[in-house]
């Protein structure tokens, strides 16, 4: 196996000491979540997008290409196109619920024809008053949904060549500026819940990775995105230290499962609980409704993220003391 793991690769058994840094305008206005103590690494909201996206690898040879999720890189993307595909899908999603809402002001209009003018002129009336409304609805949400398909499709390649991501096998963080790649350990990395105005009197939560000893940072919008939950937040770092942390399996969520076999640790751990390589991909859509999120959905309720942090304490100015300042006279 260690010709698969570099020696930079995450290990929680075994965290080497760090030196001091950190950001206090990011402590003092965000949460900064600990390390450790994984127990939760499911995110009931994001399961239907882990199911499809599991479902496009019915055998092992269709693992060989896994993007963007994979067993040895999880990517995140980032920039113009990927803000635009967030646009096009935000676009799709308003349509379709503006479809539903439109339809109780058409459902009056059509009981107020039937019961005032029952004619072909009530029809034309109907027709004339909903006609912009549900052209523009058609427009969005198929312009949104194919164009969405489209863009991802057309832009594939230039997506797969961003190396910004995570990379459980060597341990590291790449993120991409620009025309430079910044690279450092993922234990260099400090974890924070973030979170913005939803604009309804509410927040959305976010994940956010900052390096502890620059600017960097990483928005870990690859899977959860806007969570309204922040406990779906705790559960999503849950997850992403799982997939770094190559002392233990790979987190047994649906988007990991088709590269299980392809991941030494991950492997001898299926092998000996004797684990269904196909346990999340025979669960269909219906299947998680009806049977299994209100489940999930009570456990991340349940569980208590809230533990002490096992990074702290091999981090100076944290949990190990200072290192002691070099001492000074004045002579004469």
């Amino acid at each position: 196996m260690n010709d698969v793991y570099h020696e930079t690769a995450y290990r929680s058994d075994a965290i080497p000491n760090l030196p001091p840094g950190g950001h206090p305008d990011m402590d003092r206005s965000f949460q900064r979540l600990a390390w450790g103590c994984c127990q939760n690494p499911v995110v009931p909201s994001t399961v239907e997008a882990q199911l499809a996206y599991a479902r496009l690898f019915e055998s092992e040879s269709d693992a060989e290409d896994g993007f963007p999720w994979g067993g040895a890189v999880f990517s995140v993307s980032k920039g113009f196109l990927s803000g635009l595909q967030g646009f096009l899908y935000m676009l799709y999603m308003c349509s379709w619920l503006a479809f539903f809402v439109f339809l109780i002001p058409l459902g009056l209009l059509i009981l107020k024809v039937l019961f005032t003018e029952p004619s072909i002129k009530g029809v034309l009336w109907i027709y004339d008053t909903f006609k912009i409304i549900y052209l523009l609805i058609a427009l969005g949400y198929f312009g949104g949904k194919y164009s969405r398909l489209l863009l991802a499709y057309l832009t594939d390649k230039r997506q797969r060549s961003n190396p910004t991501g995570l990379y459980r096998r060597e341990g590291l963080v790449r993120i991409k500026e620009g025309k430079t790649v910044f690279e450092a350990p993922f234990i260099e990395f400090d974890a924070y819940l973030v979170h913005t105005p939803s604009g309804r009197g509410g927040r959305y939560f976010n994940l956010v990775l900052q390096h502890r000893y620059s600017k960097y940072q990483l928005w870990m919008k690859g899977l959860l995105t806007d969570a309204m939950n922040q406990k779906e937040v705790y559960a999503y770092w849950d997850m992403i230290q799982q997939f770094m942390d190559v002392s233990g399996p790979l987190p047994d969520v649906p988007i990991f499962e088709p590269f299980r076999a392809r991941d030494p640790v991950t492997a001898a751990h299926d092998e000996r609980t004797g684990r269904d390589p196909f346990k999340w991909r025979k669960v269909t859509r219906e299947s998680w409704r009806k049977n299994h999120e209100q489940r999930w959905q009570n456990r991340l309720r349940e569980t208590n993220f809230h533990h002490p942090c096992i990074l702290d304490a091999h981090i100076q100015g944290r949990g190990l003391p200072l290192p002691e300042e070099t001492q000074s006279a004045l002579l004469a």
